[in-house]
């Protein structure tokens, strides 16, 4: 019976959402076993547990937690000497250790095979819930890595040397040790990752944190930092999306000063700007979406979108008030 209510679940949040969850196994639930206790360094166990769909990258290990282990006494809600958490869904879920010392930084991730390759300047959004165990020291970001190939990087303890997809706003990072926190991630693929890398990719020199932490009595030894438990991944292509303003007031008071659209994941679209005559005064793109109003009067202007990928064309008119 419980597996027959999670696939209605299922199927009712599929309908509702109407967006495929790219993300394997994004609760750990599918899994031969459960270790029962924090991974020791250099041991993947994800791997160990038949967790499918998931692996550590690097030689920091994150740690798989789960209500019924066969290995180990230490197990969620009491896990001794880090706090507790039932998991968000099911009863497993994942978890990060993030520390941070003057001379050295300690980062652990998580990595999916997802179930199908990213598609070239397709935009995605990345959802996962977080619960950490203190709000002192707490690092106030995660990135997103996409990959071709599958990352494993058995000497690295941290990863700030690569070009990251996307990262989560800070100013909209919580971090309630009470309850599970939302964490989102919108970033553009460049096409062919079948892998995804998520953690903290700062290290210690460039670290924030979500409340003021004193650093001054480090002392070369490894104090700043939090653990966070994972559950409950999802990636999905955002929807296409098109809004047009029509109206942009280019007079340098810092509102509303230039035009730009909201375009999403219409592949190669360009906008054509006209004057009422039918000259052509600029044409936006991918590589230059905005128009700031330049050497153009007051009045009223027109535009012609185009998408010829999608045949997608549509028309209208601009107003500049200046």
């Amino acid at each position: 019976m419980k597996y027959l209510v999670q696939i209605l679940m299922f199927f009712l949040f599929s309908s509702k959402h109407n967006a495929q969850n790219l993300i394997t196994n994004p609760s750990f639930e599918d899994i031969d076993s459960c270790y029962g206790q924090p991974a020791g360094i250099g041991f993947d166990v994800f791997q160990w547990s038949g967790c499918v769909g998931w692996s550590c990258p690097i030689a920091s290990s994150s740690d798989l937690w789960c209500l019924n282990p066969i290995f180990g006494i230490i197990e969620p809600p009491s896990i001794s000497g880090l706090g507790y958490q039932y998991p968000r869904t099911g009863e497993n879920m994942a978890g990060l250790l993030m520390n941070d010392g003057v001379i050295f930084s300690y980062r652990e991730f998580i990595q999916n095979e997802l179930q199908e390759t990213l598609q070239n300047n397709v935009t995605y959004k990345l959802i996962f819930y977080h619960s950490p165990l203190k709000t002192d020291c707490s690092i106030n970001q995660f990135g997103v890595l996409a990959s071709i190939n599958q990352m494993y990087e058995p000497s690295k303890f941290y990863l700030n040397d690569f070009v990251l997809n996307g990262v989560s706003d800070a100013n909209l990072f919580l971090g309630d040790t009470s309850t599970w926190n939302y964490c989102e991630i919108i970033f553009k693929a460049n096409g062919g990752e079948k892998f995804i890398v998520i953690g903290n990719f700062q290290d210690s020199t460039n670290t924030t944190y979500s409340e003021p932490c004193d650093t001054s009595f480090w002392g070369n030894l490894s104090y700043a930092g939090n653990y966070f438990f994972v559950d409950d991944v999802s990636l999905t292509k955002l929807p296409t999306q098109l809004e047009i303003p029509n109206v942009f007031t280019p007079n340098d008071d810092g509102i509303n000063d230039f035009f730009i659209p909201s375009i999403v994941n219409y592949p190669n679209w360009k906008i054509t700007i006209l004057n009422r005559w039918g000259n052509r005064i600029i044409v936006l793109d991918e590589t230059n979406p905005i128009w700031y109003g330049d050497n153009t009067t007051e009045g009223v202007y027109f535009y012609r979108f185009e998408c010829e990928e999608l045949n997608k064309f549509e028309q209208g008119y601009i107003s500049i008030i200046r």
